[in-house]
């Protein structure tokens, strides 16, 4: 299944878009173009057939080492992007890839002031968060730290799930990891997640979900 990108309400400038279990997320920078969180093979096109209604692709974030799969892709329908990732991802993404990657802290200038950029602790993926703050709503973008059930396109489901091989390769310290994710989590009180894996959340408890999630045998067992 494949969804155009549409617009997340409450968000202004956030646009998701999904090709079969996975999602990309589309933030419009100041300069009015596009950032796209883990672009995802196929959704190039996608994008390319909305340009003229949402804006194109100038910057194409990795968020971490295993989501790579569709930047060949999109390098190709968007020459002029530039690729970020977070030093921690970039030896092996380059060695994957073949591509150059830019430090992700270069493009805090083109973000809105509304979105920030965080690496959790205890990763060993290079995984980046990015939190969008919008009045009544706060969303939490992530890649492989937390997923849901997929939907039908344009549906939120109301609870995330923690996916089966994060802990086993994903973390390399899970106190560390489980410190800092409840820190954030309970500093931002998302009310929205909108992960790579599955289809966006929306809770009024989301945080308290997700903390849960951290604190389940699960997580424990890794």
């Amino acid at each position: 299944m494949t969804s155009r990108f549409t617009p997340i309400d409450g968000l202004d400038g956030v646009y998701t878009a999904r090709l079969g279990k996975l999602s990309c997320t589309a933030l419009r920078l100041v300069d009015g173009s596009l950032c796209l969180y883990s672009p995802v093979a196929g959704l190039e096109k996608t994008l390319a057939g909305q340009a003229n209604e949402i804006g194109a692709a100038s910057a194409l974030f990795a968020p971490n080492h295993y989501h790579n799969k569709g930047l060949a892709g999109h390098t190709r329908a968007f020459p002029t992007a530039v690729l970020y990732c977070s030093d921690t991802a970039r030896p092996r993404l380059s060695k994957t890839t073949g591509l150059d990657f830019d430090a992700s802290v270069k493009l805090n200038a083109a973000l809105p002031t509304r979105v920030t950029m965080h690496e959790p602790d205890g990763l060993k993926t290079g995984e980046v968060w990015m939190v969008v703050n919008s009045g009544a709503d706060c969303a939490l973008i992530v890649t492989d730290a937390f997923g849901s059930l997929a939907r039908p396109p344009g549906e939120f489901g109301q609870e995330a799930t923690l996916l089966r091989g994060f802990p086993r390769y994903g973390i390399e310290d899970a106190g560390a990891y489980k410190t800092w994710a409840s820190g954030i989590l309970s500093e931002t009180a998302p009310t929205i997640l909108l992960p790579c894996h599955g289809s966006p959340v929306r809770s009024p408890d989301l945080a308290t979900q997700l903390i849960g999630l951290l604190d389940g045998e699960f997580l424990d067992a890794h």
